[in-house]
């Protein structure tokens, strides 16, 4: 009688990502750079939630932006018209950011220091929560439009991030089905520790206050 014995080998294939992440984490912090993953689906406001944030942060801070897409530089050059520096990250149909590419971004500043940086993802609500960016803060947009039922069709995301941001909150009035407290529930039912916060990037609306929750952030994750 013939045995058959099958012998099932794990490893984690993103070893070598996430060790690369964690050097890149620490490099940063030691120079003084809070590095922020934003993350959402297209159409979701990430650029002008940005661009947003940059009137706050810039009053006290210096700011660095990836702009990361399959294509274009569409968003890099609003950033750039804004006085901001970015740098294109090209992925030609890869649907998510590795740390190899942030590391090549980031090489590209040249040397360039800054207290902030932000990495605009790949707009996409299922691969980017796989993939550890060397990011210090984790922020997931989600948009009135879109509708507030998201968190159990994409749990990993929600499980994984630091903030959820609602933004374009002055559609509430044109979206009626759209249920703020239901969607904070499963948030924090998914993620007790979330922070959530309601934003209008065109009023202003919570932009304050999302700039000050990742002043705090930064005062805790760099040495400087």
């Amino acid at each position: 009688m013939n045995e058959t014995r099958t012998i099932e080998i794990k490893q984690n294939i993103l070893a070598a990502n996430d060790a690369a992440a964690d050097a890149f984490r620490a490099e940063l912090a030691g120079k003084g750079t809070f590095f922020v993953d934003v993350m959402a689906s297209p159409g979701a406001g990430k650029t002008t939630l940005l661009l947003a944030l940059s009137e706050e942060l810039r009053k006290n801070a210096s700011m660095g932006v990836i702009e990361a897409d399959l294509e274009s530089f569409v968003d890099s050059q609003k950033i750039k018209a804004a006085g901001l520096d970015a740098v294109q990250l090209e992925t030609h149909g890869v649907c998510h950011v590795e740390m190899n590419m942030v590391r090549k971004a980031w090489d590209a500043f040249r040397g360039r220091a800054y207290d902030y940086l932000f990495l605009e993802n790949i707009g996409n609500l299922v691969c980017p929560a796989d993939f550890d960016t060397g990011a210090h803060c984790r922020v997931l947009l989600l948009s009135v439009p879109e509708g507030y039922d998201k968190v159990y069709k994409y749990p990993p995301i929600f499980s994984i991030v630091d903030a959820l941001v609602v933004t374009k909150t002055d559609y509430l009035p044109m979206n009626p089905d759209f249920d703020m407290e239901v969607l904070k529930q499963q948030a924090r039912a998914l993620n007790p520790d979330i922070r959530i916060f309601e934003t209008c990037a065109r009023t202003g609306e919570g932009v304050p206050e999302l700039a000050a929750w990742l002043a705090d952030r930064k005062a805790e994750a760099c040495e400087r």
